[in-house]
């Protein structure tokens, strides 16, 4: 009898493997270490272990397209989730989900809240991370929480968080 040889799973590499991409809007400008860091704060204090995140940005028409499609409202918003949780076969990492960023939204935030584009993009991210760690906005117990979040691991990075974002 003849043992059979099992081709061994690969060990998980460290931290959040990020991809962007951009779908109908050109690529905004983003300090991707400050995300990875932000995204890395988050994931260890939720000890989720290494992982891929892959970001979509796109424009209003997109943000409307998807948002309809998915949540059953036709308008833009800021941030879409799209949670996965299987494993990649190729090198072991949670796939933790797909975000949909909108990127005219973050213009006009931006511009409202008086900070820069790429920090608005960066909160955009972290929120839609926070979704994928199981954080909720819809209570307000839950969404305080959840902003108290963002507000601190922005902060680590160097970006000013107001106490209640709308």
């Amino acid at each position: 009898m003849s043992a059979q040889r099992r081709t061994p799973r690969p060990a998980p590499r460290s931290g959040c493997r990020i991809t962007y991409r951009a779908d109908d809007v050109a690529m905004p400008r983003l300090d991707r270490a400050r995300v990875a860091a932000v995204v890395g704060a988050a994931l260890a204090e939720a000890e989720a272990g290494s992982c891929a995140l892959n970001v979509l940005f796109v424009s209003d028409a997109r943000s409307a397209q998807l948002h309809g499609q998915h949540f059953a409202d036709p308008t833009p918003t800021d941030v879409m989730t799209f949670p996965d949780g299987s494993r990649d076969p190729r090198d072991g990492r949670t796939l933790l989900g797909d975000l949909a960023v909108g990127v005219a939204v973050a213009r006009r935030e931006a511009i409202s809240r008086g900070r820069p584009v790429g920090d608005e993009l960066t909160l955009y991210i972290l929120h839609g991370v926070l979704h994928l760690l199981g954080y909720d906005d819809r209570r307000s117990a839950a969404q305080r929480r959840m902003w108290a979040a963002q507000r601190r691991l922005l902060a680590a990075v160097g970006i000013a968080l107001e106490v209640r974002p709308d």
